[in-house]
């Protein structure tokens, strides 16, 4: 049986603030990149909803100090990305929240705030531990066969930490949707991608991934067992010891603030 360490979750709100390597600021080299995020920031602090307007171009070259053509490089890269639309008659208006777009204001807010990577893994805590009792009760053959592959690859790139990642992050979408509730998806998925650097760097720490499988392990036996109150305690306790060896990570230098809001294409 998995044994519960003490909940790592329970950090005062500004410890992030006194971890050596993390700071609140953080440079971005390319000028076009630089300006999107300030863009980005200017959306976040100014409360803008989808549908309205980003201030026009010629006050955007002002604000940002940049030249206009970088302005326009800038607000298309956002528009790439599904966070503003650019509009005939209008200029940039806020989109609505797809995925991609809360994945990217997620990944902004790691940047300017990293102690926003605490929230996200609260959330994730809050989300998975009951979606774990949910697949207790609702999960069927196929899918716990489907969750079974993802521990064996797992098992097969244990010293891998990438792909090691990439099967840890397939199980926990394939235990989501042993649920059948595909908003549960929805919302997880930005949270659980913009993760996946931290948890990589986590993952290459010795014993930790051997560990973290033992502890997938015991969460699918009590998924297959019907047990849902089993299956949440041991998504609990794993998602505190995710949380530890985060922590452990930074502490050690091993993930620094270039890393924070880092997003895996493809």
């Amino acid at each position: 049986m998995v044994q519960e360490p003490h909940n790592s979750f329970d950090k005062p709100p500004d410890w992030y603030d006194n971890m050596v390597g993390v700071s609140d600021h953080g440079g971005r080299t390319r000028l076009r990149d630089r300006a999107a995020d300030q863009l980005l920031d200017m959306v976040i602090s100014s409360g803008l909803s989808p549908g309205e307007r980003l201030p026009p171009e010629r006050e955007l070259v002002g604000q940002l100090g940049v030249s206009r053509t970088v302005v326009r490089e800038a607000l298309n890269l956002l528009e790439a990305r599904g966070l503003i639309s650019i509009e005939h008659g209008r200029g940039a208006v806020v989109s609505g929240g797809s995925t991609r777009a809360v994945r990217d204001t997620l990944g902004l807010l790691l940047r300017v705030r990293p102690k926003a990577l605490w929230e996200l893994l609260e959330i994730r805590e809050i989300l998975e531990v009951e979606i774990s009792g949910l697949a207790a009760e609702r999960a069927g053959e196929v899918d716990v066969q489907k969750m079974r592959g993802q521990l064996a690859r797992m098992e097969t790139l244990i010293d891998a930490p990438e792909g090691y990642v990439d099967a840890d992050v397939e199980f926990h979408t394939q235990l989501v949707r042993s649920t059948g509730n595909e908003v549960l998806l929805t919302m997880l998925d930005p949270i659980v991608e913009l993760l996946r650097t931290s948890r990589r760097v986590s993952a290459s720490r010795p014993g930790s991934a051997r560990r973290a499988l033992r502890e997938h392990e015991e969460i699918l036996a009590r998924i297959e067992a019907g047990d849902a109150e089993g299956a949440r305690e041991g998504m609990r306790v794993h998602l505190t010891n995710t949380a530890r060896d985060i922590e452990a990570a930074l502490a050690e230098g091993m993930l620094g603030e270039e890393d924070m809001g880092e997003i895996d294409e493809g």
